[in-house]
């Protein structure tokens, strides 16, 4: 047993030395990358393609914050590096390279320290055009007194200590991080081990928790008001003891401690944000709950991220470390807290403002495929394409995700430009899987259902800090999908208090608060994407719309289009959409072990193009959502005969008889879709084509209500009976005349008849030799065909 330790202690030893022995080579590498290494990218007007040599003078000049050292960059160096004749014979010098980028990934903290040091001992003088502005001009006015104040002391023998000088964060304006390499593997957060403490690691997670970003002190200044000299004391963990002497040369001299004045002013800090993510749901076991880790983010990192992210996660996994008050305790847990220091933050999912790198390619793809056809009609098909029909309702959420633009007046009003809607109908329409695909395209998107949603959990909810008693104030599902859309399944199973706290939202678009003390308004321009089944599950023929769809009308009114789906039976259509349904099973894109697509043939659904991507999708609703159309003089006159034309005819059917709710915000929705059409097509003005598109997805909106008129109320179920049977048996797929009676029974069900009821009215008609039946009573026929 003692041989095993001595022979581990042993290989410690070895590994400890040879560690030891590669520093001053890795010192040496990293000091002529900074120097030497040139990118082509870079074109800088005095250092050329010397990157680092570039960004340093940059930072020197304010005019960056961080230097971002990308780990691509060190390897391609490295790569340069060990083909270098020189290197060849040196073959320690060798090893040196090769494990220099390891070394980098697995103690970031050492070689950050490393890199900072090079950064500091080689950053050039500033520009001779130099011109400090805002908070650069008092940092440089500072440092310039303390420049002062030291030569003073020195003349007069009473300087500070070398070693207890100026610290170099205090003097540097810009901070140094770490940019992943591209082929980096990102793991997922139960996967991260012991060997991962103290090294880089990258994760996929979503941000759940965002607090306010503060400022973290790095470098207290202190001042001795018995000699008058300047302390220092750099931070770099969580907590810090300030000094109780000074270690001036002066007060050393009398024998006094001195009396050390926190200076706040000249002191260094930083921004720091604290967040919370949690692992994707993909990444959950079977039955498991998914785990979180809180995360620092500092520097020019912070402010980059909301809750409800979905990120790429580059950082560095560290220990929490605990004050030494609160080791001493009793209660001192046994279990250690971990946390990441974020380095590189990469948002899955770019916002509508924020332009994409590959911005031309993606630029290039909308030229060709609006060359290829209509670039409208297409888009529309590409939102879930493995669903068959629904292309007016598809349309409608492409207008949705790309919807209008706020205008703001002079007076202070606002006039929304997002496109409310709400889908209503029977089971199994594919109302939920509409909505999860338009989360899928919109970059901030917020998926909840009304069961599973309560008033502030949609609007916001006051938290109290366990830790610091602070009441904060956390949004809700519709104020973290501000500038997104909230898609709300199961609409009519909320409860009635919880609906009401979206009618603000969606015409005011603010959450007003007013609890515990914080009287706010939160920004919530959000838009409302519904599904709902009817009152009564499926939908009830013997029911008014109005009754089906059980909805206040000051609630209705806000949506400016209100589709109902129904499942009718009609078996053309029935064929068409088995046909479908199995093709998509079918002809699915397989993939081999290494994900790459095996079928090479796109159209696999038979769209007569290939369905648009996500990243596409995204890409074109951004350059839509760019322009501003304006409503073109001739169309004014249209819009207002059109909504007068629809008041007029509601009031001619009459209250009892009202089918759909015709207000003011009417002709609001009609001008809204308008413009999201002009949007659809890159147009600057609103034209005649796009209103007819409006007017013709509205009326569409409204025949779905209206075909859905209650039936003749006091009709006969045998004269119902009849007539499915004469509209089935004219159908050109009935062969010799010969119905199913399971077709009779499946469309007298949304007539509101049962089946016994069918049966008793066949049987009739029967009796009356008007029709006849097979013995097994499973088919009907009409004794005298049809014509």
């Amino acid at each position: 047993m003692a041989q095993i330790r001595d022979a581990i202690a042993k290989k410690s030893l070895d590994e400890a030395k040879e560690v030891c022995n590669q520093t001053a080579d890795h010192k040496a590498l990293i000091r002529k990358f900074i120097k030497e290494y040139e990118s082509p990218l870079c074109d800088d007007v005095k250092y050329g393609k010397k990157k680092y040599q570039a960004m340093l003078q940059q930072a020197v000049n304010n005019r960056i914050g961080t230097i971002v050292i990308d780990l691509e960059d060190l390897e391609m160096f490295c790569k340069k590096e060990i083909k270098d004749p020189e290197a060849h014979g040196m073959i320690s010098y060798q090893q040196s390279i090769q494990s220099l980028l390891s070394a980098i990934e697995g103690n970031i903290l050492r070689y950050q320290r490393f890199f900072y040091e090079v950064c500091d001992s080689e950053q050039p003088l500033r520009d001779g055009s130099y011109r400090a502005e805002g908070p650069a001009r008092a940092r440089d006015a500072v440092q310039s007194w303390r420049q002062r104040v030291n030569k003073q002391k020195e003349e007069q023998g009473g300087a500070m200590p070398k070693e207890v000088g100026v610290p170099p964060k205090l003097k540097n304006p810009w901070d140094l991080r770490f940019m992943p390499r591209s082929s980096g593997q990102s793991i997922p957060l139960r996967q991260i081990r012991a060997e991962s403490v103290g090294s880089l690691i990258q994760l996929d997670c979503l941000v759940v928790n965002v607090s306010q970003v503060k400022p973290k002190v790095e470098v207290v200044t202190y001042h001795c008001e018995m000699c008058g000299s300047e302390v220092f004391q750099s931070v770099e963990g969580e907590n810090y003891t300030p000094p109780r002497e000074c270690p001036a040369q002066k007060c050393r001299d009398n024998k006094q401690s001195g009396n050390l004045r926190c200076n706040i002013r000249t002191s260094a800090f930083t921004k720091y944000q604290e967040m919370k993510v949690q692992e994707m749901s993909e990444h959950v076991p079977q039955g498991g709950v998914p785990r979180s880790i809180s995360v620092l983010v500092q520097g020019d990192l912070t402010r980059e991220v909301l809750a409800g992210d979905a990120i790429t996660l580059t950082g560095v996994y560290y220990p929490h470390k605990l004050p030494y008050f609160m080791t001493m305790r009793q209660n001192t847990p046994t279990t250690q807290s971990m946390y990441i220091e974020a380095h590189h933050i990469q948002k899955h999912k770019k916002g509508y403002s924020e332009s994409p790198t590959d911005e031309d390619a993606m630029e290039h793809k909308l030229n060709e495929a609006m060359a290829h056809g209509s670039l409208y009609e297409n888009a529309a098909k590409s939102i879930a394409p493995e669903i068959f029909g629904h292309q007016d309702v598809k349309k409608a959420l492409l207008l949705v995700l790309i919807g209008s633009f706020t205008k703001q007046m002079q007076d202070g009003l606002k006039i929304r430009g997002d496109i409310h809607t709400l889908m209503m109908g029977d089971p199994g329409v594919a109302k939920s899987q509409l909505l999860k695909q338009v989360c899928a395209i919109a970059p901030r998107s917020v998926y909840t259902t009304g069961k599973g949603s309560t008033g502030v959990g949609l609007t916001a909810t006051v938290n109290r800090d366990n830790a610091t008693g602070e009441v904060t104030l956390e949004g809700g599902s519709l104020v973290l999908a501000d500038n997104g859309v909230c898609c709300i399944d199961e609409f009519d199973k909320m409860e009635e208090g919880d609906r009401t706290a979206i009618h603000e939202v969606m015409e005011q678009q603010t959450v007003s608060i007013a609890k515990s003390g914080i009287t706010t308004t939160l920004n919530c321009r959000t838009t409302i994407l519904a599904a709902a089944n009817p009152v009564y599950g499926r939908y009830n023929p013997y029911k008014s719309p109005v009754e089906n769809i059980d909805l206040p009308a000051a609630l209705l009114s806000r949506f400016d289009m209100v589709f109902l789906l129904l499942d009718t039976v009609d078996c053309d259509k029935d064929k068409q959409l088995a046909e479908h349904v199995t093709k998509v099973h079918s002809s699915f894109e397989k993939k081999d072990k290494d994900g790459l697509e095996l079928v090479e043939d796109a159209d696999v659904l038979g769209l007569g193009f290939k369905a648009f991507d996500h990243k596409f999708m995204r890409a074109y609703v951004r350059k839509a959502r760019s322009f501003e159309p304006l409503l073109d003089d001739a169309l004014r006159s249209d819009m207002a005969e059109a909504y007068v034309a629809m008041r007029d005819e509601e009031k001619r059917e009459g209250i009892q008889e009202k089918k759909s709710y015709t207000t003011p915000r009417t002709l609001l929705a009609l001008m809204r879709l308008s413009q999201a059409h002009a949007r659809a097509r890159f147009s600057h003005r609103v034209e005649r084509e796009d209103f007819e598109e409006a007017m013709r997805l509205m009326k569409a909106s409204k025949e779905s209500i209206e075909l859905s008129a209650p039936a003749k109320r006091g009709q006969n179920p045998l004269d119902v009976v009849y007539e499915i049977l004469a509209d089935l048996s004219r159908r050109d797929a009935v062969k010799d005349g010969w119905v199913d009676i399971a077709h009779v029974v499946s469309m007298a069900g949304h007539k509101a008849l049962t089946k016994e009821m069918v049966l008793e009215a066949v049987e009739s008609w029967q009796s009356l030799s008007v029709v006849m039946m097979n013995p097994e009573k499973t088919m009907v026929q009409f004794m005298v065909p049809l014509e």
